[in-house]
């Protein structure tokens, strides 16, 4: 049975120089009236819905906000991507032409909105890489997320939806933890803003400094 790979996006695969935390607080202006309602608010790991309402209850807003800062969030991204650029981390593309020959799919594990998902990934080319995947629309806490990830992405490639074949690729602790939650095995990268030892102490049951090494990366994924 080929194993199920979800990938995180932000600062796993793809560096956007803060474009989603401006998309948002433009967001929050334009439906709250608050300038620079998520500063100080920490994004990593989290996921959009859990990140939205922790701004709506302290900008003092009930939070049957949600979707009118969700759409607004969604229009302003796409600027917000042409502004800041960004960049796709370093041996992703590589890792991804790789797996492309040894899986039938692989999917995501994001925090993000499946809309904000596609908009980010495809701004750099990306989006058609993944089969399918867990999004933040519906989940608070990653480890739901990363279940529905594993059901989609195994539905997508008709292999058996069991967490024990599923591997976690993130860059935070929350990603490590939401494996582990979900009965599934995390490779933690190094690439954000936590250091190996950061991942390691976290439980990760592999630890990558990121995938600029081809074959270490994926040994590490297809162990």
């Amino acid at each position: 049975m080929p194993p199920l790979l979800l990938f995180d996006i932000d600062l796993t695969l793809i560096a956007t120089s803060g474009a989603g935390r401006l998309a948002l607080d433009r967001a929050f202006e334009r439906v709250t009236g608050v300038p620079a309602a998520t500063e100080g608010i920490r994004f990593d790991g989290r996921t959009d819905r859990a990140i939205i309402a922790e701004v709506l209850q302290r900008c003092g807003s009930p939070a049957a906000r949600f979707p009118e800062v969700r759409d607004a969030y969604l229009e302003e991204l796409p600027a917000a991507l042409r502004e800041k650029g960004g960049e796709i981390l370093p041996g992703v593309e590589p890792l991804l032409d790789a797996l492309a020959r040894e899986l039938p799919g692989i999917g995501l594990a994001t925090g993000n909105l499946r809309a904000g998902a596609r908009a980010k990934l495809g701004y750099f080319g990306l989006w058609h890489r993944f089969a399918a995947g867990g999004f933040g629309d519906d989940h608070t806490e990653r480890a739901g997320l990363v279940r529905a990830g594993i059901a989609a992405l195994a539905a997508a490639i008709g292999a058996s939806p069991d967490p024990a074949s599923a591997v976690v690729i993130g860059d935070t602790p929350l990603d490590v933890a939401a494996a582990r939650a979900a009965g599934a095995r995390s490779v933690a990268v190094a690439t954000g803003r936590y250091t190996a030892h950061d991942l390691s102490a976290a439980g990760a049951d592999a630890v990558l400094p990121g995938f600029d090494d081809l074959d270490r990366a994926l040994a590490a994924l297809l162990a």
